[in-house]
């Protein structure tokens, strides 16, 4: 019974080791169209550096040109590489082992040890290039900028920061792009002085900001201290001194503007009605003149103006030549003010007896002797020869000059001239009664 047992399970093998062998094989199969070897590529892996005070101890600064990031193409069973991101690998580039050239390789590893055995890593480019320059460092004051309009009403004052002045070190080539460091403040509708903390920003030549992992500042930020005040529209008022070219007028003057707005505490504003500009001094000058002021000049203290774009005060002066004229009198001409009945007056002229005026001819052109209105007064002289002194009414913006002399000779009136005065007045009382 043993003996045919044993013989039926040695029948046929042949048969059942190539079953066998057949079985293991279809398994095989099935498995490995199941999970297949592929390949795929992963893009952008952020590179680490490492020991980068290697370079930094030999008093230099790097950036980097070029590789930032590495491609890689990863092969290996389907389960395994199907599932892979770029943030299953960590890339690393050692700046110690920097090249003669200024490169460093990358060596990129999955994160997951166990993933490294079962995949291969090939690289698209696995070179870091490094850019590396001598480190300086420069002091430069921080300029305030302020975004935005204050509330109506209200104008910016004096705004400083704390620090003013910081010290910025990196590679020579950027910090030699910073010609500006700024400390950017928003004031849009405010209306309030205020104290901030502001972060500063480095700007370039074209007005971009300077952006440099390298770059090192002593101070990040700095405190902006900004006063808001009131403002208050005031006028300009001009005047000037000394006296033009001999023969010339000053014919016109125009500035502008002629009102402003300033700004401050509002127990300041309540006392200033006007700006005055006194300063224009047009001695000696026969020519038209244009000139420039600064209003800031002549604000009153404890004020500034609210736009500070409009410092300017334009002047513009223009000068006439004079012309002179003369209008001959005599002495009929002349009223006398202050007579005595008891005295007699004969008025005389000695010379060239004429007036004589000077001006621009707009002014001087219609001047008649009526229009002069030319008195002398005689109130209280006595009997006897005087010289007499001639008034008149000045032309605007023209001189008078009376050339020649007038006298007085003052007798007392006779007792004949007395009684024919009377007989004179008693024959014309009779001629009115009769």
């Amino acid at each position: 019974m043993k003996t045919k047992a044993k013989k039926s399970l040695f029948d046929h093998m042949g048969l059942k080791i190539l079953s066998l062998v057949l079985a293991v094989l279809i398994w095989m199969l099935i498995m490995n169209v199941d999970d297949y070897t592929m390949t795929k590529t992963i893009r952008d892996i952020p590179v680490m550096e490492q020991n980068g005070d290697t370079i930094e101890k030999l008093g230099k600064v790097y950036s980097v040109t070029s590789g930032t990031t590495v491609d890689i193409v990863v092969k290996g069973p389907r389960s395994v590489v199907d599932p892979l991101t770029l943030n299953d690998f960590v890339a690393t580039a050692n700046l110690a082992e920097l090249s003669v050239t200024n490169t460093v390789q990358i060596s990129v590893a999955a994160k997951e040890t166990s993933v490294n055995g079962k995949i291969e890593i090939t690289y698209v480019n696995n070179t870091m290039n490094l850019s590396i320059e001598d480190k300086v460092m420069k002091e430069m004051p921080v300029k305030t900028v302020l975004n935005g309009n204050v509330a109506e009403g209200y104008a910016p004052g004096a705004c400083t920061v704390t620090p003013n002045i910081i010290r910025i070190s990196g590679p020579e080539s950027v910090v030699n792009r910073i010609t500006e460091v700024r400390a950017v403040q928003d004031v849009s509708g405010m209306h309030d002085s205020f104290q901030e903390t502001v972060s500063l920003v480095c700007m370039d030549a074209y007005g971009d900001s300077v952006v440099d992992k390298s770059l090192e500042m002593d101070v990040d930020t700095v405190t902006m201290d900004l006063a808001i005040h009131p403002t208050k529209n005031v006028p300009v008022k001009l005047t000037v001194s000394g006296s033009p070219a001999s023969g010339y007028s000053l014919v016109d003057l125009n500035y502008n503007p002629q009102s402003v707005a300033i700004a401050g505490e509002e127990s300041v504003l309540e006392k200033v009605n006007a700006i005055y500009v006194q300063d224009v001094d047009v001695s000696g000058l026969s020519e038209k003149k244009e000139l420039n002021l600064k209003l800031t000049d002549y604000l009153p203290e404890g004020t500034y103006l609210a736009d500070e774009g409009n410092d300017q005060l334009a002047i513009s002066m223009d000068f006439e030549k004079q012309t002179e004229r003369e209008i001959s009198i005599t002495v009929a001409d002349i009223e006398v003010l202050g007579k005595a009945e008891n005295l007699e007056y004969a008025l005389a002229s000695s010379g060239v007896f004429r007036i004589k005026l000077k001006g621009l001819e707009k002014d001087i052109r219609n001047v008649t002797k009526e229009s002069l209105q030319l008195k002398t007064d005689v109130t209280g002289l006595e009997a006897g020869e005087h010289e007499l002194k001639i008034t008149y009414a000045v032309p605007k913006n023209a001189t008078v000059v009376v050339m020649g002399s007038l006298t007085a000779t003052i007798t007392e009136k006779t007792e004949q001239d007395t009684s024919s005065e009377g007989a004179t007045t008693e024959s014309t009382e009779a001629s009115g009664e009769h």
